[in-house]
């Protein structure tokens, strides 16, 4: 018997490397058009959902905000996943993290606007802002995160949001690399509304073995998976090196993950690129879900 399979989303933009905000080029007159346009253009290729970036709706005016969720629903489009929470312009650690009450102003429109889109998920990354800078040790670090997110659990419980800490190579970020670090600072913390994300290119990068990913479903800890290959490519088939994508499958159909999964990559041509990768996943999904290959 086959099991379910995951949902495949994409996201519209790349992870916590992306800028936020300030970016709008002069050809982007009308940025609710822009998300639209490249959410539809993800939903007409295949995907189940897109994922967009936290900083994709609350940098618009409320006015421009209103009337993208007034078309999202009358299209009958929901955006569940959101990532790059928090912008680097707003610093978690160190000696000039941003005061608690500007962080949490943030994190508040945050959700109330992720909430209002259909967002359920939203991904901690954020590299730029959660790196520790010197001359603070990684374990000072590390307590103005557990702060940041023990103030995020009350509010994601007034919104019916998860967050989903995201380990991240140590190129883009010095504290919390692993799947395994993330999930011992979720089960630490004990807050019903934080959980842990599994992006295997990371874990690629950062040689971790994805038996952690069993370990944080059987704990029911994983709320979201990331995948992309090795170079930040869409993965388009098999890649000498190359992030073992057949292999991630396998251990979500093993463990029982019944969540989302989505792409975040970067790409020249996204529309193309995208599409080309996700017939070559669901192809893989397919063979390993209902054959019970790897």
């Amino acid at each position: 018997m086959s099991r379910p399979k995951p949902l495949i989303g994409c996201c519209l933009t790349a992870g916590s490397f992306m800028p936020q905000s300030g970016d709008r080029s002069a050809a982007q007159q009308d940025p609710v058009s822009s998300l639209l346009e490249g959410v539809s253009g993800l939903l007409d290729a295949g995907y189940d959902f897109a994922e967009l970036t936290v900083g994709a709706v609350v940098q618009l005016s409320e006015a421009d905000f209103e009337r993208f969720v007034r078309l999202l629903r009358q299209r009958g489009i929901v955006i569940p996943v959101f990532n790059s929470f928090i912008p680097a312009s707003l610093k978690l650690t160190g000696p000039e993290a941003a005061e608690p009450s500007a962080v949490r102003a943030y994190v508040e429109l945050a959700m109330q606007r992720v909430r209002a889109a259909g967002g359920e998920v939203i991904v901690f990354g954020s590299g730029a802002a959660r790196t520790v800078p010197a001359p603070y040790t990684t374990e000072q670090g590390m307590e103005q995160i557990r702060q940041f997110l023990v103030m995020c659990g009350e509010l994601a419980e007034t919104y019916g949001i998860t967050i989903a800490i995201e380990p991240l190579n140590r190129s883009e970020s010095n504290a919390i690399n692993k799947v395994a670090e993330a999930l011992e600072l979720a089960e630490t913390l004990r807050l019903p509304r934080i959980r842990v994300l599994a992006d295997a290119y990371h874990m690629h990068l950062e040689e971790e073995g994805q038996d952690i990913i069993g370990a944080a479903v059987s704990k029911d800890m994983l709320a979201h998976v990331h995948y992309a290959e090795f170079d930040r490519s869409f993965p388009k088939g098999e890649a000498a090196g190359g992030v073992d994508i057949a292999a991630l499958l396998g251990r979500l159909r093993d463990s029982g993950y019944d969540g989302r999964v989505s792409a975040e990559c970067t790409s020249a041509d996204l529309p193309a690129d995208s599409a080309e990768s996700l017939v070559h996943i669901k192809r893989l999904m397919n063979r390993i879900y209902e054959s019970g290959e790897q």
